[in-house]
């Protein structure tokens, strides 16, 4: 499902650049998923031709967002939120919790008048299928640069790295991992998230492999968390500044 939430970030940013198309974002999309359906119940793209309780094609929300003026760049950003850690999300409790559900949200982080910050993009994939629930909530605060974030996902790896040698764990064998390709960054912008991507993965991995003690594995868990959400992070330092 990130790879997804990745890919749309990137659309919904090339879309407000006017670097695609709806069709071109909708079919991009379904080569990731057999359907796409939108909900916006709170009608907060304006879709009022429709029944606000029932779903949408995505094409109708992606040609809303790629028709609508702009007065200033929109900036859409994947945010990674966990329990304890959200990941820049400001409310409210319900669209949180939503979103802590999810594990993910595309956020729109620097809007404009008529697509304001806080809106929202949030995933739950149905068999083959995604449908997204769009819903508007408080403006996030600013996600991290990439010049920010690389430095510190850097030093979290380093850390985790030492804690974990002192608790006599080596790293396993794991398949590769590639990461999502993002359309319309700079290339510094895809090498943090390859980083990251593959951090996360790592962590998600780690946290399955070897026997130890109840300490060594309460310290692992620490260790791993943090690095993971130094790593979440990083993907949305590297999705959330595209060129504009």
């Amino acid at each position: 499902m990130l790879d997804i939430c990745c890919r749309l970030t990137c659309l919904l940013n090339d879309l407000c650049a006017g670097r695609t198309t709806a069709p071109h974002a909708e079919a991009e999309l379904l080569r990731m998923a057999a359907a796409h359906h939108v909900h916006d119940p709170d009608e907060v793209l304006g879709l009022f031709e429709h029944d606000p309780l029932s779903s949408v094609p995505i094409r109708m929300a992606l040609a809303r967002i790629s028709h609508d003026p702009r007065d200033i760049p929109v900036l859409w950003g994947l945010l990674l939120p966990v329990p304890g850690q959200l990941a820049g999300l400001r409310g409210p409790a319900q669209v949180n919790r939503a979103a802590l559900d999810a594990g993910a949200v595309v956020v729109c982080h620097q809007g404009s008048t008529t697509m304001p910050a806080g809106t929202a993009w949030i995933p739950h994939p149905v068999g083959s299928a995604m449908q997204w629930t769009i819903v508007r909530g408080a403006a996030p605060l600013p996600p991290p640069t990439p010049a920010d974030a690389d430095p510190l996902l850097r030093s979290a790896v380093s850390a985790t790295a030492a804690q974990l040698t002192d608790l006599g764990m080596v790293a396993g064998n794991r398949s590769d991992v590639v990461a999502p390709h993002l359309t319309g960054h700079r290339p510094a912008d895809q090498r943090l998230l390859d980083s990251a991507w593959t951090v996360m993965m790592a962590c998600d991995a780690g946290r399955e492999s070897t026997m130890i003690t109840a300490y060594g594995a309460q310290t692992r868990e620490t260790a791993l968390r943090q690095l993971r959400n130094a790593a979440s992070q990083a993907v949305t330092a590297a999705t959330s500044w595209p060129l504009v």
